[in-house]
């Protein structure tokens, strides 16, 4: 069965709807081949620092870039994500979105029921359409601008020890509980 024959047209509307508003907020190139990729395997240099992801569709490490540590002195609205010892489960999402409403209540709900909270932080953001990232001074990068970037219509897992974050493309609220229970010990 090929994907576009298990998708439902609300979830088209929503995924089509964030990598539209990414493109055009961005003027960036989107590479729909690069977000349909079934795995995404871990760098040699980072094997040994976290589980791998390859038996996770959708799911990569990414380490999180110097220019974001550097920023952080005039861009603090995610600071306490990105520093300090303590993992975060960050979660950007469309206000009104079904598909984002079914996957905010499963993580609420592995959250309450398999005591997630030890190993982690749990924080969602719900946007409206018209939701703006702007960097301080006029910089060309920061880090709002990388997490919105990198964690827009994904759920991302930042571990500030590591300088590092894994990355779940594949919107599947089925592999949230999978992706948490492997990652704990990162």
């Amino acid at each position: 069965m090929r994907f576009w024959e298990q998708v439902e047209s609300w979830e088209v509307i929503c995924l089509v709807g964030g990598l539209a508003f990414l493109a055009l907020y961005f003027g960036q190139r989107i590479d729909f081949e690069d977000l349909l990729k079934k795995d995404s395997p871990v760098p040699v240099h980072m094997e040994g620092k976290i589980a791998s992801s390859r038996n996770l569709p959708g799911v990569e490490m990414q380490p999180i870039p110097d220019f974001v540590y550097a920023s952080l002195q005039t861009d603090t609205k995610f600071k306490k994500y990105l520093t300090g010892n303590q993992k975060y489960v960050f979660l950007f999402t469309y206000t009104g979105c079904p598909y984002a409403r079914a996957f905010s209540a499963t993580l609420e709900r592995l959250f309450s029921q398999k005591g997630l909270g030890e190993y982690y932080r749990k924080h969602i953001v719900h946007v409206g359409r018209s939701t703006t990232v702007v960097c301080p001074g006029h910089a060309m990068n920061c880090a709002t601008q990388w997490v919105f970037q990198t964690c827009f219509g994904n759920l991302c897992i930042f571990n500030p020890a590591h300088r590092q974050v894994v990355v779940d493309h594949s919107q599947n609220a089925g592999q949230i509980e999978l992706l948490l229970d492997k990652y704990k010990e990162w």
